[in-house]
């Protein structure tokens, strides 16, 4: 699989909140935007072709993980990394700060302190603090 990160994409117009959202944020459109964590490369083809074959269907409901999901994820872990893990490990999160709040949750108690690191994203701060830790 090859990438092309040479080539530019303007995201400027397209409601980006990295490109389009600092006048807003900071007051000037005159920024270099390195405020948001948002890659400004294409997603991978196959990733592409994959939305749009979904896409075409015309009902949008909840869904199930496929088994073929999870047998992904543990190759790629175990071919990565060497890890063997087992299934019911997986545990799926809608997003970066949901599964930080869970994982603060089942590795600590109430007002213990747990260390986050400068520079990093600002709702790992409160994810902390909305979790009673210090």
């Amino acid at each position: 699989m090859t990438f092309d990160f040479d080539r530019e994409i303007p995201r400027a117009g397209t409601a980006s909140v990295k490109h389009d959202g600092a006048a807003a944020t900071f007051g000037s459109a005159d920024l270099i935007p390195m405020w948001v964590a948002d890659m400004d490369f294409a997603a991978p083809e196959a990733i592409t072709r994959a939305l749009m074959a979904r896409a075409a269907h015309p009902i949008y409901g909840y869904t199930l993980y496929p088994d073929s999901m999870y047998e992904a994820l543990m190759s790629w872990l175990k071919k990565r990394h060497g890890w063997e893990i087992e299934r019911d490990w997986i545990v799926m999160c809608p997003g970066v700060v949901p599964a930080l709040h869970a994982t603060i949750l089942a590795v600590t108690q109430p007002d213990e302190s747990v260390i986050v690191q400068n520079p990093v994203y600002a709702p790992f701060f409160s994810s902390v603090t909305t979790t009673g830790r210090r």
